[in-house]
């Protein structure tokens, strides 16, 4: 992500809110913070971080003095491992090592380790079908299009449009970033921050990827627009913390501008527009699938995603919960915890106040995803068809 100040110091009030909506986004989930175990207590991890990186050293990503590292495969390995091992054993047993190499991708993106000029021009290469300016890019392309090769038509297209507009997106960033060194929404541009956070972020592979490639995409797309929020939502919630004590551009502050309320506040509205988003994939994917197939594979990838920003220390949750004093995260929080059991409940039974209020919860829900659908289908376009661009009415 790109830092636009120097970030500042919460407040106990903020920090308490921070603290509260991630233990909500917990509950809503159904994750008992208590039984999360470290990384180094899971018998599974080390093994398939070890297939990973063996799997990496194959294909030739791992080569001396290129940017691509073996410590992104070690942060990409831990989203895999946490959302999509339930694809072991099925036809898409080689989607968890497969994404751990393509999110290992993306957080080298984001931490700078590519050239600006090697991403601006990735998608006119990609277009053109020439090689990009780095070996990296040119695995992560040969990479996307594997994956989506995997799956029918439709998701391989959504699959690979997403992997180039996160690579876009994070050129994006700097690119604003480039022009002040503090820059704020305008207010005629309200839903900038959702389509920002949805080009910038992995939401839509993270989605999508959750399903076994034999399921036709007809059976799960109509969950795509709030399947997508859900993941944008809890990504933000997850990660604000650590954005804002390192000044890093995130959407919570953006949104928090544009109605007149505090980051940590607007957190509050993330938890509960996540809720609502999360309740309405369950019911789409269930009445496409009454035996819960489906629906298991959803819970199965965002409730993994959420456990591993909440132990990976990139995150600082356990900085945040308090913990970081044990090397078990369960241990540490139940210490921290046990003599304020209520304080706890009173925590997981904590309700959005004041700004679902301001904000008008009813409407205000209802025209977001509406309009995040038309400007979803008008990024898809603009990303994937350039020629389309002046036929799009931003």
């Amino acid at each position: 992500m790109v830092a636009l100040s120097a970030g500042y110091s919460l407040d106990v009030a903020a920090v308490e809110k921070c603290r509260n909506a991630i233990l909500e986004t917990m509950r809503v989930l159904g994750i008992d913070p208590l039984t999360i175990v470290p990384f180094d207590k899971t018998p599974t991890f080390k093994p398939f971080l070890a297939e990973c990186v063996d799997v990496a050293r194959q294909r030739g990503y791992l080569v001396d003095g290129l940017a691509f590292q073996e410590k992104h495969i070690h942060i990409g390995a831990a989203v895999g491992h946490y959302t999509y091992l339930h694809h072991k054993g099925t036809k898409s047993h080689d989607i968890p090592v497969l994404s751990s190499l393509i999110m290992a991708f993306y957080y080298c993106i984001d931490d700078y380790c590519f050239e600006a000029q090697s991403l601006a021009e990735y998608g006119v290469r990609l277009a053109s079908g020439r090689p990009q300016r780095e070996k990296g890019l040119d695995d992560l392309v040969a990479l996307s299009a594997e994956i989506a090769g995997m799956y029918d038509p439709i998701t391989g297209d959504l699959l690979g449009m997403s992997t180039q507009a996160y690579v876009m997106g994070n050129h994006l960033e700097r690119e604003m970033c480039g022009t002040s060194s503090q820059w704020r929404v305008n207010k005629d541009a309200p839903y900038f921050p959702t389509i920002m956070k949805t080009i910038t972020s992995a939401a839509t592979t993270l989605f999508l990827l959750s399903f076994s490639c034999d399921v036709p995409s007809v059976d799960y797309i109509q969950s795509l627009p709030d399947g997508i929020l859900v993941h944008d939502f809890t990504a933000d919630i997850m990660s604000y913390y650590k954005e804002a004590i390192e000044g890093e551009f995130n959407r919570v502050e953006q949104a928090a501008q544009i109605h007149g309320v505090t980051g940590p506040e607007m957190l509050e509205e993330f938890v509960r527009k996540m809720t609502l988003s999360h309740e309405r994939v369950s019911r789409v994917l269930l009445t496409t699938d009454p035996s819960g197939k489906l629906l298991s594979c959803y819970q199965s990838t965002i409730v993994g995603f959420i456990v591993f920003q909440a132990l990976h220390p990139r995150y600082k949750i356990t900085d945040l919960l308090g913990v970081s004093e044990s090397s078990s995260f369960a241990f540490g929080l139940q210490a921290k915890l046990k003599p304020q059991s209520a304080a706890l409940s009173s925590r997981l039974a904590f309700v959005p106040s004041r700004v679902g209020q301001k904000l008008g919860r009813g409407s205000i829900n209802h025209l977001l995803i509406y309009v995040f659908f038309i400007i979803l289908s008008s990024y898809l376009s603009i990303v994937w068809y350039p020629t389309l661009i002046s036929k799009v009415v931003v």
